[in-house]
């Protein structure tokens, strides 16, 4: 039922955004948006297998949604709703390069090589035309995720490493070891510009002292977006019970912080004196 419920919440925002986006195109709605709703299609994939069993479609569909795209997407999103701040920008060619590491280290080149290839190209962006740079990374972003999904969609799957109960969390690990390398960068990559967008925000409002609904909204996405990993990461030691309600809560904090975001800027400007 938790799944189920962070599936529908995460779809009914998700379409807020996206209306939000039509009435005041704003490229961070978007892309949020997007991360949204890779959130929400992995929950439902998460409800169904519980419900109904595993399928390999249903895993696929989760793998490259859940465990591919939400970070990354959110990531993006911050890049664009920091797009017009230099020192955020050149954080992120180093978060990109840096995120590239894992894969270079285990062996997976291709990949490697595909995540310092993205961070040469926004670094030539950032360079020669710095207002496309959030565009180039949003690029990088899809032609990953198209690539990400070809192979994904070829993977064998260990039909006997996915959950046979409803309270089983899903994994990688039916995957092969070269598919899940395809994971860490993106993710990586997702969570720290995520967490860099909350601290730039700090900063600038530590500096000027304005604001401060941009902090808050900044920290609950980034908050959100930590819950979930965190709740993960604790299946690692046994300790299942609390994966789905990580899932909720991070979504509730996700999609508060982006309510507050599209608000502030919604929000007139007060008109100065006389």
């Amino acid at each position: 039922m938790l799944p189920a419920l962070t599936s529908l919440v995460g779809f009914a925002f998700c379409g807020v955004l996206f209306r939000r986006f039509v009435q005041r195109p704003r490229a961070y709605l978007f892309v949020w948006g997007l991360g949204l709703l890779w959130y929400a299609i992995a929950a439902a994939t998460e409800a169904l297998g519980g419900a109904f069993g595993w399928s390999s479609v249903l895993y696929r569909t989760w793998y490259l949604t859940g465990a591919i795209g939400v970070a990354a997407y959110l990531g993006a999103g911050s890049v664009y709703l920091h797009r017009d701040e230099p020192g955020f920008r050149s954080l992120s060619v180093v978060c990109i390069m840096l995120a590239s590491a894992p894969a270079l280290a285990g062996g997976y080149l291709m990949v490697g090589f595909f995540g310092l290839s993205a961070a040469v190209l926004c670094t030539v962006i950032l360079s020669t035309r710095p207002g496309w740079f959030a565009h180039a990374v949003f690029g990088a972003l899809v032609v990953a995720t198209v690539l990400a999904a070809s192979v994904v969609a070829q993977s064998t799957i260990d039909r006997s490493l996915l959950p046979t109960m409803p309270d089983q969390v899903v994994s990688g690990q039916a995957f092969p070891a070269g598919t899940r390398a395809l994971t860490p960068p993106l993710n990586i990559s997702g969570a720290v510009l995520l967490l860099f967008g909350a601290l730039a925000s700090v900063i600038h409002f530590g500096r000027t002292r304005a604001q401060p609904d941009r902090v808050l909204s900044n920290v609950l996405i980034a908050v959100g977006a930590l819950v979930p990993s965190l709740a993960s990461g604790l299946t690692r030691f046994g300790i299942t019970s609390l994966f789905f309600l990580g899932e909720l809560l991070g979504l509730l904090c996700i999609l508060a912080g982006f309510l507050l975001s599209a608000s502030t800027r919604a929000r007139p400007s007060p008109s100065p004196p006389g």
